[in-house]
């Protein structure tokens, strides 16, 4: 038993060295690798941080992203339009299915524990080891970071999850008691990290692309203030984060960049796909390459089975057609004056084959795709081949019929401080700062030929449809309508589609969302497979 207990310790420490840095693991034998070398050095310590930024971006890859798109689609929220594939039980609540068995349950819980264990190591070993106070710090606020923003996730998420700030070792792994961490207790912990990375950085906002910072830092306790319904504090943490920090709202045409990097202005965190990542190349491979993620495929239509197009990258390359907007979404847009609508969404395909054959055909070379032209456009295939592509995702750097994207993601961008610090002062009857902020992001976003780009009025519904222009399918609105009370309400009004550009959806299955909806869903299950693990961790009411 003992040694039993000895190799499952060494897995552990070893699974966190496989995720650090490419460097680290040329530069290092990996036999000679000791925790005491890993959790008490400066070097080693610095290692197993950037270890943290594989782990995040480990899981993208996992089952074809599909785990990931799944959230950041915005899946079983009011603005989405899940055609197939992706997960049903998930972004349709569908009762025949069982929840909590579910990969991208699973998925995701594991994830964010397995950098929780991570970082409980990091930041109990890094406070005690003999390096400059200096050097410890930045270890320590990047670690800081990491925890709060899992903790942040799951609570969120699950709401009923395990709370624990102890290291894994030999002496514990087997006798844990997994019981369930009140919502004042995970948050206190979520903000007391959040307030010593704040304090660590001192004012300091430089970062690596991809890195944690003081922005990071700063994004995260002001959402979690929102949560907490500490509107003094959203308020004034996000004015100094407009004010203070090396960010500024940049032309939409330029947020998510031709060069797939994403490194712009507007980028607080964004999660590294490229030669440059945090932690070195993915250690999941293809053929033996990195193995990037398919994030791409997900949001794209697949125009090209119409007769008479070709694939190119100007409309997103190969598409897997899974996830598009609906028409609630589409409907916000002011298309004549909102720039966020052709720089953001590809709305619309070109019968661009030179090599077609188009006599005796109704459409000609360079018309757009249009239902009931004598195409092969019908109800039934329409709504993939046609539907407005997510532009966010689209990767002009890769060849038009590849499968793998190695584009740059965001996560935190800093057009939402705005929303957030325009919420926080409506909260609070700051009408004019309310108004202020709002209308600083409308003006980047909207023509001023648009008599109505700046807002006179401001209330919760302007907030909501704000936010769907702005930030959808990024992975934020699930959390925006849960903190606000009203996911279910919401996606029982518009979730999924029934009709697009006058065309009736043909298949009941993309708009049951709506009847399925339960009010339980406000949270996830907790993974079977976790319970059975914990033993005695009770299930989420509702599963």
């Amino acid at each position: 038993m003992k040694s039993r207990k000895i190799i499952i310790l060494m897995f552990l420490l070893l699974s966190t060295v496989l995720w650090s840095c490419k460097e680290f693991l040329v530069e290092e034998n990996p036999y000679e690798v000791t925790t005491d070398f890993l959790y008490k050095t400066q070097d080693g310590l610095q290692s197993a941080v950037n270890g943290l930024y594989s782990l995040e971006r480990a899981q993208v890859d996992d089952n074809e992203s599909s785990d990931f798109a799944v959230v950041m689609g915005d899946c079983g929220t009011d603005i989405d339009f899940m055609r197939a594939a992706l997960n049903q039980c998930v972004a349709r609540y569908r009762p025949d299915l069982s929840f909590p068995i579910q990969g991208a349950v699973s998925s995701w819980w594991k994830k964010e524990y397995r950098i929780i264990e991570r970082t409980n190591n990091i930041i109990t070993s890094g406070q005690t080891a003999d390096i400059p106070v200096s050097e410890k710090e930045k270890i320590l606020r990047e670690a800081y970071i990491h925890r709060a923003n899992s903790y942040f996730w799951l609570v969120r998420k699950f709401d009923n999850i395990w709370l624990n700030l102890e290291p894994t070792t030999i002496d514990n792994f087997e006798n844990r008691t997994f019981s369930v961490g009140t919502q004042d207790e995970v948050y206190k912990v979520i903000i007391s990290d959040l307030d010593s990375a704040i304090r660590y950085f001192n004012d300091d906002w430089t970062a690596r692309p991809g890195q944690f910072g003081l922005g990071a830092a700063l994004f995260l306790r002001i959402d979690v203030a929102l949560w907490r319904q500490d509107y003094q504090t959203a308020a004034s943490l996000s004015e100094k984060l407009i004010s203070e920090g090396p960010y500024s709202l940049i032309d939409p045409a330029l947020v998510f960049t031709r060069d797939a990097r994403n490194d712009t202005k507007e980028g607080i965190y964004v999660m590294q796909f490229d030669e440059f990542a945090v932690g070195g190349a993915d250690v999941s491979t293809v053929n033996g390459g990195p193995s990037g993620h398919r994030m791409a495929l997900v949001f794209t239509a697949d125009y090209k089975a119409v007769p008479g197009t070709a694939q190119v990258s100007e409309y997103g390359g190969y598409g897997w057609a899974r996830v598009f907007p609906n028409e609630y979404l589409l409907s916000l847009y002011n298309q004549k004056y909102d720039k966020r609508w052709n720089e953001w969404w590809q709305h619309y395909y070109t019968y661009n084959n030179e090599n077609y054959n188009f006599a005796g055909q109704t459409f000609k070379l360079g018309d757009t795709l249009e239902y009931g032209q004598g195409s092969t456009l019908t109800g039934t295939n329409y709504f993939k081949n046609a539907s407005v592509g997510c532009k966010k995702y689209f990767d002009w750097v890769k060849i038009a019929n590849t499968l793998r994207s190695f584009n740059n993601l965001y996560m935190y961008r800093f057009s939402e401080v705005y929303l957030m610090a325009a919420e926080a002062n409506m909260r609070l009857g700051n009408t004019d700062k309310a108004l202020f902020y709002i209308n600083q992001l409308r003006r980047n976003r909207i023509s001023s030929s648009d008599p109505n780009q700046t807002l006179t009025m401001f209330d919760e519904e302007t907030l909501i449809e704000e936010h769907a222009r702005e930030l959808a399918f990024e992975g934020r609105r699930w959390f925006f309508l849960k903190r606000l009370g009203l996911l279910v309400d919401r996606v029982r009004a518009t979730g999924g589609t029934t009709m697009f550009r006058g065309v009736v959806a043909t298949d009941p299955a993309w708009y049951s969302a709506r009847s399925n909806i339960k009010d339980f869903h406000v949270r996830w299950p907790i993974p079977q497979s976790e319970i059975d693990a914990m033993g005695g961790f009770p299930q989420n009411e509702g599963y």
